[in-house]
């Protein structure tokens, strides 16, 4: 069996079946081996990586004792303890009140290859709303996701994370509005790709992977058909897997020359999928999401991305 875990838990007598750089495919340049040496651990570590699979048939597995699967029965048991009955209900209602608009969207998108704009936007309105005085409720319901709402709710928790971190960073409602459909509609180009690769929970081949690595382009180009789409949601379409030192796609974009949208957009597209939870895997704690991405060099803009725990996290926004 295949498991994604974060560097810090690599240990002797582990099996590396690959290194994950998220969104890049390093298949042809990386070889399996079983770690036989303490200097190959410190070696991995030292390497600029989020997460490594390791095998558990063929080495050990992560320490016993460590985080285990969440049922839904303890989800909804730490959503309790967190939030309020009114705040659960409220959020559980916004997904609910946007569920046809989403899926009336990514139907479009995947059937007709057209942007339903008007659905989009409604349903940004709607999260807006929902995420002035409970979007850290918000967040978290949507954080354990079924296989066939994955996409679904991962567009609505990133629409909401950008309209959070927006607010947070002061920018005005019209702006946010823009963030929020930039959140909303990220992943668009996806809709191109066959279900078994957007819902496969193993890992994708190196063509499965070049599929998966032209869905910006695809949703860009999607969007653009509307007249009168923000540049900067096109931006958000078309970069959000760029990389601040040059590394990612599809244009290879650096630095400041990543528009800021889509830098912002990178930071919570990585977030909500590091702690998404799914009922055949774990997701990273917060505290572990962020460390992954504090401790992954030249992925994200370093000042945004202390602006995003500044403001979404130390601050108790999200949980």
């Amino acid at each position: 069996m295949r498991k994604r875990i974060h560097v810090s838990q690599l240990r002797v007598g582990m099996y590396v079946e690959d290194v994950e750089i998220h969104g890049e495919d390093t298949t042809r340049r990386f070889k399996p081996f079983l770690i036989s040496s303490a200097g190959q651990v410190e070696s991995l570590m030292a390497r600029r990586l989020m997460t490594v699979v390791i095998d558990v048939r063929k080495g050990s597995d992560v320490e016993p004792g460590g985080p285990q699967e969440i049922d839904r029965v303890a989800f909804d048991a730490q959503l309790r303890a967190v939030f309020s009955a009114r705040e659960i209900k409220q959020a559980r209602q916004c997904v609910e009140d946007t569920r046809p608009q989403i899926r009336h969207m990514l139907a479009d998108a995947r059937i007709k290859a057209t942007f339903a704009s008007d659905a989009a936007s409604s349903a940004v309105e709607r999260i807006m709303s929902a995420a002035l005085d409970n979007a850290g409720a918000l967040i978290a319901i949507a954080r354990l996701k079924d296989k066939d709402e994955l996409t679904f709710l991962h567009s609505l928790a990133v629409s909401a994370l950008m309209i959070t971190l927006g607010r947070g960073l002061g920018h005005g409602e019209e702006e946010v509005r823009v963030l929020g459909l930039g959140g909303l509609v990220h992943d668009l180009g996806k809709m191109a790709l066959p279900d078994e690769i957007l819902t496969k929970p193993g890992k994708l081949t190196a063509e499965e992977m070049n599929l998966v690595r032209g869905h910006p382009q695809r949703g860009y180009e999607l969007v653009s058909h509307v007249a009168d789409v923000p540049k900067q949601v096109l931006d958000i379409c078309r970069h959000h897997h760029e990389k601040f030192d040059g590394s990612g796609y599809p244009s290879r974009l650096a630095g400041k020359n990543i528009p800021y949208v889509a830098r912002l957009a990178a930071i919570c597209d990585v977030y909500e999928a590091l702690t998404t939870i799914r009922p055949y895997k774990r997701a990273f704690s917060q505290a572990e999401a962020i460390n992954i991405m504090m401790n992954s060099p030249g992925h994200f803009d370093s000042q945004l991305l202390s602006a995003f725990v500044s403001k979404m996290v130390i601050s108790g926004t999200l949980h």
